[in-house]
């Protein structure tokens, strides 16, 4: 009997990206039917964290423990916004990448929804060009993925896309 390697997705997010973590879920069903998914022995596994923040030794350890790929959704507004409470978890969440880097895993991917921002405001916020910076720096760093969408349909062909091409090149078949 085939056994299949089951990847661990968490999917955390601020609570109005209610769309986006169903679409994650969505897709992972949908990449479990999948035929290629199935030939390599691949299975995902979702499990959403609304309340994520702030991290705990506990939740440290099922990261590192329980985690394949780390999924974080945010409005691009929260976290060119200074002091909205996303745009600290964002910062905790970056504290405490560096802290789990020495462990390889897991994946963390990023994703950013846009929303049109009037006359380049984006540009100027010192806390969005960190996030270019830190894209900038991380750029080799396998363990670390960005990516943007500005509809639920764009987000979920990229999603399904990045999970599927990744699972291909980071996961051999037992």
């Amino acid at each position: 009997m085939d056994t299949k390697r089951i990847l661990n997705v968490f999917i955390a997010s601020p609570g109005d990206m209610v769309v986006e973590r169903k679409i994650v879920s969505e897709v992972c069903l949908g990449l479990n039917e999948s035929t290629l998914m199935n030939h390599i022995g691949i299975s995902f596994n979702t499990s959403e964290w609304k309340y994520i923040f702030p991290f705990t030794e506990k939740i440290l350890d099922r990261l590192i423990d329980d985690c394949d790929i780390l999924v974080f959704i945010f409005y691009k507004r929260d976290v060119i916004c200074s002091g909205r409470t996303e745009s600290e978890a964002l910062n905790k969440f970056l504290s405490v990448y560096d802290s789990l880097k020495s462990f390889k895993k897991p994946h963390f991917i990023i994703f950013l929804k846009d929303e049109k921002v009037s006359d380049g405001e984006e540009l100027k916020d010192p806390q969005f060009n960190s996030i270019v910076n830190l894209r900038e720096k991380t750029g080799n760093d396998k363990m670390l993925s960005f990516g943007e969408f500005s509809s639920p349909y764009e987000f979920c062909e990229k999603i399904y896309d990045y999970l599927e091409k990744w699972s291909i090149e980071n996961v051999k078949k037992n």
